[in-house]
């Protein structure tokens, strides 16, 4: 193995703070050794699982979640981050429901944040990308067009820039998050946007949880950014164009019902409402690229 090396700061001082560890929802993905960087604070996982490797994971998953995600959330939809970010990113864009603009959903999963952006945005145009097939929730959706296409390749190429790119939940899944962030900032037209919502590395909620942190599962998230590793990574990927980025904790609201039950505690779980959501400190991070016009200073 050749000396490690974090792809979200460039550093080489990391320490090996996990070794021989396994994906907790498939045993039989691993081993795994995972790294912490001293520059950024980023976690990583230097030697990444194979592509077939990833392809065997990926293929036990449905539309993008493992089966006991997809169980959960069947009677639970956990709608209300996607909501969130919908709401959040369209207030950071200054974009009313009217504007007519168009969007690119990279990592789309379910379709249902496209599906949410379409309701809100129904002027607009989108476009949805991610391995598998279009999911049934954007079948009757002509507004979305679907691309599949592999997120630690060349996803950008032949595809239009866009007023606004938005990625939850897959930063921490790519093999090279540079050369993701490459891809999104090529996606990204002049005074457009980028929102990024991942695990954050340097949260409390991993910090007091180590390895029960729901958003620890080796072998899957590869590289967990802390705002300083996210905002290194995407000043050194946009160098050449004038722009303002920002990294930051936030909140997502998860019902209790969900958490409880994600954490095993399934008889526990069934007795507390769905109604009963709010937004917890689960270890996100929100994460922003503001493109300047060209011409203008950022």
């Amino acid at each position: 193995m050749t000396a490690p090396v974090c792809c979200f700061c460039g550093g080489t001082s990391l320490t090996c703070v996990g070794r021989g560890l396994f994906h907790p929802l498939k045993r039989d993905h691993g081993p795994f050794d995972f790294y912490r960087c001293a520059t950024c604070g980023s976690g990583t996982t230097p030697e990444p699982p194979t592509p077939k490797q990833l392809a065997d994971l990926y293929g036990s998953f449905r539309e993008g979640l493992p089966e006991l995600h997809r169980t959960l959330t069947a009677d639970d939809p956990q709608i209300s981050w996607y909501r969130q970010c919908v709401n959040r990113a369209s207030a950071l864009m200054g974009k009313p429901s009217p504007s007519a603009f168009r969007w690119i959903d990279v990592g789309a999963g379910g379709g249902e944040l496209s599906a949410m952006m379409s309701d809100r945005f129904p002027q607009s145009r989108g476009i949805a990308i991610d391995l598998h097939p279009r999911p049934a929730s954007l079948r009757d959706l002509d507004r979305v067009d679907w691309r599949q296409s592999d997120l630690n390749g060349d996803f950008s190429a032949d595809l239009p820039p866009a007023d606004l790119v938005i990625s939850t939940a897959v930063w921490e899944h790519v093999l090279r998050p540079d050369r993701f962030a490459s891809e999104l900032l090529k996606l990204t037209s002049d005074a457009g946007m980028i929102y990024l919502l991942c695990p954050n590395y340097d949260s409390l909620a991993r910090r007091v949880m180590g390895s029960r942190w729901p958003y620890f599962t080796p072998g899957e998230h590869l590289h967990l950014p802390t705002p300083e590793g996210a905002r290194r990574c995407l000043e050194r990927e946009a160098r050449q164009r004038d722009s303002i980025i920002v990294s930051r904790p936030i909140l997502l609201p998860y019902s209790l019902r969900y958490v409880l039950r994600r954490f095993g505690l399934e008889r526990l779980g069934r007795l507390v409402p769905m109604a009963v959501r709010f937004p917890m400190p689960v270890g996100a991070l929100e994460t922003t690229v503001r493109i300047a016009r060209r011409g203008t200073a950022s």
